[in-house]
């Protein structure tokens, strides 16, 4: 889930720094940027600010398809995926824009706990101790079953999951297929990529002998490359489901935001972005030459 760039890109601009001379100011106006001092000032909470100051700053890591990715084709926002979607909805049932900040996974969860963000879209799992830095929202997307990718020609030798001791195996960096492949192929090769197509090239040029994807993804993958083929191999899972994170405490925001995501829910919007969102990332990968 994460790639190693090492600097973070916001789009809006490089953040302000905010001067330390203002006794008024709170906790959370270190997210404000550009936000006026009046706004800062009579701002009762980071909801009132936001809508205030008129964006939404969302941190994402757009190296993790279909949830975000790059998309040079882009106009305005050189970025796709269900999450931007979502965050775009969030921002237009908030009545602001939505400024997306575009860093690596761990800096993200760093962002949304230091308050430089107001929220953050991950393709995130509410695991491990995330919570002690962030709120978690509602759930918005439940991970369907996670399967191998592999040549046409290996159906027969890769059917099952001990067909896979001492293969090479990829998954996605800091991905749920990451920790999958490590708890559930301990005899394999690990090969972790920066993100999914990087995953699927690497099996097509026989450098892996399977990329462990979620199925929907994997499937697509099919489609487009005819001498691809799921796997027989179950990998045990029990699907969690995929959360936000809003800066910790600010109730109004969370409750903001987790009622968008009900508005969301209801109409199946999730899905059908995601299902395009497959759809453009399978898109954007060029034929091997």
């Amino acid at each position: 889930m994460r790639g190693k760039r090492a600097l973070a890109v916001c789009l809006a601009g490089m953040l302000a720094v905010l001067a330390s001379g203002c006794s008024k100011r709170m906790p959370w106006v270190s997210a404000a940027g550009e936000r006026s001092e009046e706004v800062q000032d009579m701002a009762a909470n980071r909801l009132d600010a936001v809508k205030q100051y008129g964006k939404l700053k969302i941190g994402i890591s757009a190296d993790y398809a279909p949830f975000a990715f790059e998309n040079p084709d882009g106009e305005g926002v050189p970025y796709a995926g269900a999450d931007i979607e979502l965050g775009n909805y969030i921002a237009e049932n908030l009545g602001v824009e939505a400024e997306f900040c575009e860093m690596e996974f761990d800096d993200c969860l760093a962002a949304v706990a230091e308050g430089s963000v107001d929220l953050v879209l991950l393709g995130m799992l509410p695991k491990g101790d995330r919570d002690t830095v962030m709120d978690y929202t509602e759930v918005y997307y439940r991970p369907g079953r996670q399967v191998f990718l592999i040549k046409e020609s290996q159906k027969e030798k890769l059917s099952k999951l001990e067909d896979f001791e001492e293969k090479t195996v990829a998954a996605q960096y800091g991905s749920l297929q990451a920790q999958l492949l490590v708890e559930q192929l301990p005899g394999s090769l690990p090969e972790l990529t920066e993100n999914v197509k990087e995953g699927i090239l690497k099996l097509r040029l026989g450098i892996v002998d399977g990329v462990i994807l979620e199925e929907a993804l994997a499937e697509t993958a099919v489609l487009e490359h005819e001498e691809l083929a799921l796997s027989q191999a179950e990998l045990s899972y029990t699907p969690s489901g995929v959360v936000g994170g809003v800066v910790k405490g600010e109730t109004e925001l969370l409750a903001a935001v987790n009622k968008i995501l009900g508005q969301a829910a209801e109409e199946n919007l999730y899905l059908k972005w995601l299902d395009a969102a497959n759809e453009q990332a399978m898109s954007l990968s060029r034929p091997i030459r």
